[in-house]
């Protein structure tokens, strides 16, 4: 990871940097006389003292050093974006070869990088992260990270991510477990690749390593989840993978659930072996209580708890006074298959309950394939054509909805710090852009109804269609009228 210093972009007017000086384009190289590598690596370095002593370099190559005495934070500079590293793996179910031909060229580009596992809960298998980058993980800190394990038998590892010299997982996690970094793990479960023996030697191997193994100063395996495998219908030339069915799914459900409560229950009452939300819905089977899910809904980037929290939040909404505010409201709720009988449900409720007309329709994926039933994977399209469906259905006309709302997990947004990673020429789409390129905007603009994204919860759903009845949000930054929660972060091997 390393380069010759990170460039300043802006400089904060009556700043630290700028009475030392610092001007946008130039360089700073060192920090403490350690090389700058990146953003994160700045904000370790800037605030391990109270004076810094920077080396800046100008446009034209000419040095000098600044003593800035900033008290252990931040001297005012904006930095250069940090290009993310690209993962070397080759899985067999890896996504990214999974997509469709015709969409932007970064929807093709796998992220594999340890700032993003730290900052925002990426996955990363760590085969970019060599022994200089581990030892980096442990230095500044970055705990936890979320690596991707798959599997701890190192042939069966290597089966699943198509890379000979990665097979053996365990002694990077043990590495960092050492240096006292704390470690979620997850899995990919694929039938007659990684389930059976394979995967209880995968829970045995990193169960061992929870609770630090026991040693003070050690890190833990905080938590392991196991996901579906995820397969569309682009799979030409591709290793032959089996999918996940209902029986499969129900089988691993009942199988595995009493283990969940046992490792629940010697792990002092925290979850630590976590079922994604999927193997439920793909099951026909109601998710489990709140109780079987981490008191700080550990892994919920991970499709962990998503629907029990949104059940949740939501049997106390519709109790609340402010639930009347969707009273009247004539709403169409666009969503993937496997979460529409869950909205529906909600939905149904809602209307009973202060008088809304809430309706759901799921939208059918045909951008990916009908294999693919998540919302998050729902392309503008393949929502616009549901939407043009369900008006034809209800006669159209002005009087066909008040409002569509569309799945925040199939928008993307800016939030705060990740904009300072991206990807190798990659051009930044504006906010509200489907996978697609299309846009929010463009969508309302065609369907002649107000559209906006369903937020987190009902609550900011409520928010989003009075910041609709205000006008709100037509172009400009998605963040300015709408929760971010819920919405895409531009880092994943699907964004920007």
């Amino acid at each position: 990871m390393a380069q010759k210093g990170v460039q300043v972009i802006t400089v904060e007017p009556d700043s630290l940097a700028e009475e030392a000086g610092i001007r946008p384009g130039d360089t700073l190289l060192e920090i403490h006389g350690e090389a700058v590598l990146d953003q994160l690596n700045y904000q370790f370095l800037i605030t391990r003292e109270d004076e810094a002593q920077v080396l800046v370099q100008r446009p034209d190559g000419s040095t000098f050093q600044a003593f800035v005495e900033n008290g252990g934070e931040g001297i005012g500079v904006d930095l250069a974006q940090d290009e993310v590293k690209v993962c070397k793996q080759n899985c067999v179910f890896c996504f990214v070869h999974q997509m469709p031909k015709g969409f932007r060229k970064s929807l093709y580009l796998k992220d594999e990088d340890i700032r993003l596992s730290f900052l925002y809960g990426h996955f990363t298998t760590l085969s970019s992260s060599d022994d200089a980058e581990l030892d980096r993980i442990v230095r500044e800190r970055l705990s936890p990270i979320h690596v991707s394990v798959h599997a701890t038998d190192p042939a069966a590892r290597v089966k699943v991510v198509g890379n000979p010299r990665e097979g053996h997982i365990l002694r990077k996690i043990d590495r960092l477990l050492e240096g006292g970094i704390d470690v979620h793990t997850q899995a990919v479960v694929a039938p007659g690749l990684n389930d059976g023996a394979i995967w209880q030697q995968t829970v045995d191997d990193l169960w061992s390593r929870s609770l630090g193994g026991g040693k003070e100063g050690r890190g833990s395996v905080l938590s392991l989840s196991c996901v579906p495998v995820g397969l569309t219908a682009h799979r030409e030339n591709l290793p032959s993978v089996q999918d996940v069915d209902t029986a499969f799914a129900r089988d691993w459900v009942a199988r595995w659930m009493p283990e969940v409560r046992k490792h629940t229950r010697a792990n002092d009452g925290e979850p630590w072996l976590l079922l994604a939300d999927e193997w439920f819905t793909r099951a026909g089977i109601e998710v489990p209580g709140r109780a079987f899910y981490s008191r700080s809904w550990a892994q919920l980037e991970n499709g962990v708890g998503l629907v029990r929290r949104f059940l949740e939040h939501s049997r106390r909404f519709i109790k609340s006074p402010r639930a009347k505010g969707f009273a009247g409201r004539r709403v169409l709720l666009l969503t993937g298959s496997s979460f529409a009988p869950t909205l529906s449900r909600v939905a149904a409720e809602l209307n009973r309950a202060v008088g809304s007309h809430l309706r759901v329709v799921p939208a059918r994926n045909f951008s990916f394939g009908d294999s693919v039933t998540v919302a998050g994977l729902l392309c503008g399209e393949d929502l616009k054509y549901a939407a043009h469906a369900d008006r034809d259905a209800k006669g159209g006309g002005p009087g066909w909805v008040d409002a569509v709302v569309v799945p925040s997990a199939s928008l993307r947004t800016h939030t705060g710090p990740t904009d300072q990673y991206t990807l190798r020429g990659v051009v930044v789409r504006e906010e509200g852009t489907f996978l697609d390129d299309l846009t929010l905007p463009q969508m309302a603009a065609e369907l002649g109804v107000p559209t906006v994204p369903s937020g987190a919860n009902l609550s900011h759903l409520l928010d989003h269609l009075e910041a609709a009845d205000r006008g709100a949000f037509r172009g400009g930054a998605l963040a300015s009228a709408f929760h971010t929660a819920g919405l895409n972060l531009p880092q994943g091997a699907y964004n920007p």
